[in-house]
């Protein structure tokens, strides 16, 4: 008989030493990730760290999560703590809700503008693109005018007037007088 109630106060001890090490890890994980209410609290005051133009699109989610909290708090006060949880669960919920709608807008709004960047980047170098060929077709049209120019002063016969002579030859001695032609008078 004796041994029999060593080994059921051996069971009991072993069953005790398990349940305070279960309940006692329960609990640590429960402290570890925190109270939904607190998680809340915490999405919340993200929520209200945004701009102002930006809380207005989760205004609605922030609302419910205060009213879920609010809740939470009341039936807490009535001593009714696995109703608070769930309040504070979906005020969790709502709280996180109105978190990611934020990082949305703001993702969106990121978009946008990079968006636009680029469209101002691509019109940008569209007529940077127009200006240079329009300058390379200038320089063309300019170069065949030089050489048709040039072209021209070496095939027509050199104008010259007549001081252009005298001062050309002898350093300003008068030309000599043309000669005539036999037959003519």
């Amino acid at each position: 008989m004796a041994a029999r109630e060593t080994k059921w106060r051996r069971a009991g001890a072993g069953l005790l030493l398990a349940l305070v090490t279960f309940g006692t890890l329960d609990g640590a994980l429960a402290l570890a990730e925190g109270s939904d209410g607190a998680a809340a609290e915490a999405a919340l005051r993200e929520v209200e760290a945004a701009p102002p133009a930006l809380r207005a699109t989760s205004a609605e989610l922030t609302a419910r999560a205060r009213q879920a909290l609010a809740r939470a708090a009341k039936l807490r006060a009535d001593g009714d703590e696995a109703h608070a949880k769930l309040a504070d669960g979906l005020a969790r919920t709502w709280a996180e809700a109105a978190r990611e709608t934020l990082r949305a807008v703001s993702l969106e709004d990121r978009a946008s503008g990079a968006r636009l960047a680029a469209n101002d980047a691509g019109t940008m170098a569209e007529r940077e693109r127009a200006l240079l060929e329009e300058g390379v077709a200038q320089a063309g049209r300019l170069r065949a005018q030089l050489e048709a120019t040039s072209r021209e002063g070496r095939e027509a016969a050199p104008r010259v007037s007549p001081t252009a002579k005298t001062s050309a030859r002898d350093a300003g001695a008068p030309a000599p007088a043309p000669t005539r032609k036999a037959g003519t008078r």
